[in-house]
């Protein structure tokens, strides 16, 4: 009995002084070879020789993905071993010393995988004296010549310090070589199997080396009883929890179904402690409802959003981004999507499913003439609550673009842009999306007023708007003195209206000599208002000056001290909305530049947004 054998060869080996594994394997629901043995035993006597013909015909079929992890544990007893026909199956061109006395090779199981129809595909496994299993998968032509082989299993009791598993695809082979030393090391080699029958290595990398939480990985997927070669790993992402630097969020894709050019996943989200590799909280969802699915549209990026989101006064919720990349030329495609996620007991709850944040589609000839829509929204919490939860308030900006040919042949494009705004609110269970009435603001140019002359005023920028003027500048020095109406204290660059008969109607307080002081103008079709905002600026940019323009009266809002951590200035990167009695101005930058010229603290833009209401004009940041 094989039982009895590995206790004696275990005390063997502890007296020998050979170290035996110390991780407990992860339990894969899947066959060993001999279970699928069983149901398919030769129709034919053990001793008479079958051609290849026969054996293939007698062979249980297993459908692809498969994973191959065959080992001396799917071996209970002597009896389970099958008898095979070496002969007919060619083995000996495999293993030279198949016959050769003391070698004592034996095929102990079989099974076939439908590759391809242009060749058979067969998985043996082979006991290779009493320490040493392994199985191989083959390719063999109609005739039943071998045209290419792998191990995609192996398995020792000696030592019990290395193990392969693998995962059979109709066209990709993933391998996983496993050591146990002082940690446990993960070879993962891919091959790609070809319309010839050949199997050509495409990768090969060290799993503990590429990831750099790889034994808290490990240890999550032991919690689940997955193994690494169940999962697609170029997708697994991990992320420090945001509100606790002790857990970790771990996303871990498993492969349900695999094929050419496409792949369905399981999502298994989680979070684990640091320190002991266990799961505290689970979420999973299965590849027919999660859209983890790939085929045209590749699904090629999930992203942890380094975001949370404040949904509650003691509620914070995580972020997962799904990404997905259309190939086609002609029909290019792109589209990001946002779930949110939020501790409940041992449990997350997904309060925000899969909703579209990013996309871009359209179509051309190839050449030149086309259409394109590209839509991107920003999610801003609220203080108002619906059933518990802050409301999230998403501003959508959509921009329209036109490719044709002009008269001359040549390639012009046209942009049409506008923004829309919804709002995020929670039924109960998940948030979903309603209209809003708000007004967003887009900049626009009003006519600008060259030659005019304003007294000792030295004027830069001058427009024209509803029969006011609006100019920017500021007062000359007398004598190399500050002028009239300057003083110590509020002098240099400044905003003017003037009337019809150009009257000052009102001036800003200055702020002192600028390379640039411009004025920006902005409006809504919703509003009667105009915010103008004045960008400031030396050898660099520092902020700008807001007003607001209403019924022919200006007034001053306060200084967005702020900028793009990048070329834009800040009037570049700026959008305007307002609603629920306050203008909130946001940045259009994915980081930014807080008192520019003076503090200069560079930060993510985390929901960065000034927010004037009440007569005052805040900064909100992360907490604030």
């Amino acid at each position: 009995m094989k039982i009895q054998y590995h206790i004696a060869l275990l005390a063997l080996t502890i007296s020998c002084g050979h170290v035996p594994k110390t991780e407990k394997e992860p339990e894969i629901d899947t066959q060993g070879a001999v279970e699928i043995i069983e149901t398919t035993l030769d129709t034919s006597a053990k001793s008479v020789h079958l051609d290849f013909t026969e054996v293939i015909a007698n062979m249980q079929t297993k459908k692809s993905p498969h994973i191959e992890d065959t080992n001396f544990d799917s071996f209970i007893e002597e009896d389970d071993y099958d008898k095979i026909d070496v002969k007919a199956l060619k083995l000996d061109q495999i293993y030279p010393d198949f016959n050769t006395e003391g070698y004592n090779y034996r095929v102990i199981a079989k099974y076939k995988v439908p590759v391809s129809n242009n060749f058979h595909t067969l998985v043996t496994t082979v006991l290779k004296g009493d320490h040493e299993m392994e199985t191989i998968i083959i390719n063999y032509d109609t005739e039943g010549n071998i045209i290419d082989h792998k191990q995609v299993a192996f398995d020792e009791i000696a030592e019990s310090m290395s193990r392969t598993v693998s995962r059979i695809s109709e066209n990709k082979l993933v391998v996983n070589k496993i050591f146990w030393g002082n940690i446990r090391e993960v070879e993962k080699i891919e091959y790609e199997i070809r319309s010839d029958g050949t199997i050509k290595k495409t990768d090969d990398i060290r799993l503990n080396d590429s990831f750099k939480n790889f034994t808290l990985i490990n240890s999550v997927l032991m919690d689940l009883k997955l193994d690494w070669v169940q999962t697609k790993t170029d997708l697994i992402t991990t992320l420090e929890h945001p509100d606790n630097p002790n857990e970790s969020i771990v996303v871990i894709p498993e492969v349900v179904d695999e094929g050419e050019q496409y792949f369905d996943l399981n999502s298994h989200i989680v979070i684990a402690d640091n320190r002991s590799g266990k799961i505290t909280h689970n979420y999973f969802e299965s590849s027919q409802t999660n859209n983890w699915v790939s085929d045209a549209i590749e699904l090629n990026k999930i992203q942890i959003n380094a975001t949370p989101f404040k949904i509650a006064e003691n509620k914070m919720a995580f972020g997962l981004n799904v990404s997905h990349f259309g190939h086609s030329r002609v029909n290019p495609y792109t589209n990001k999507t946002l779930s949110l996620f939020v501790k409940s007991g041992d449990s997350l709850l997904k309060v925000l499913a899969d909703y579209p944040v990013e996309s871009n589609g359209g179509e051309w000839n190839g050449d030149c003439e086309g259409e394109f829509v590209e839509e991107r929204k920003t999610l801003v919490e609220s203080t108002e609550k619906t059933n518990g939860y802050f409301d999230l308030r998403v501003t959508k900006e959509i921009t329209y673009s036109e490719s044709t040919k002009d008269k001359n042949g040549d390639c012009v494009s046209t942009d049409r842009s506008e923004i829309k705004t919804a709002m995020l609110k929670f039924n109960g269970t998940t948030y979903s999306e309603t209209e809003i009435d708000a007004a967003l603001f887009s900049e626009f140019h009003p006519q600008k007023l060259d030659g005019l002359q304003l007294g000792n005023f030295d004027i830069n920028h001058a427009f024209e708007l509803d029969n006011f003027k609006y100019v920017s500048g500021n007062y000359q020095p007398e004598d190399g003195q500050i002028a009239s109406p300057d003083t110590e204290t509020d002098w240099g660059d400044r905003l003017l209206m003037l009337d019809e008969s150009n009257k000052i109607v009102y001036q800003s307080e200055g702020i002192g000599d600028a390379y640039l002081f411009e004025p920006h103008f902005y409006k809504s079709d919703a509003s009667n208002k105009i915010i103008i905002i004045c960008q400031m600026a030396f050898e660099y940019p520092f902020g700008g000056e807001a007003f607001i323009l209403e019924k022919g009266t200006i007034k001053h809002l306060g200084t967005l001290d702020i900028e793009g951590d990048g070329e834009k200035y800040l009037t570049e990167i700026i959008s305007i909305i307002e609603w629920n009695d306050s203008i909130e101005f946001t940045f259009k930058s994915d980081k930014l530049v807080l008192g520019p010229g003076s503090e200069n603290v560079t930060m993510a833009n985390d929901n960065v947004r000034y927010v004037y209401r009440n007569n005052e004009l805040i900064l909100k940041t992360k907490g604030r």
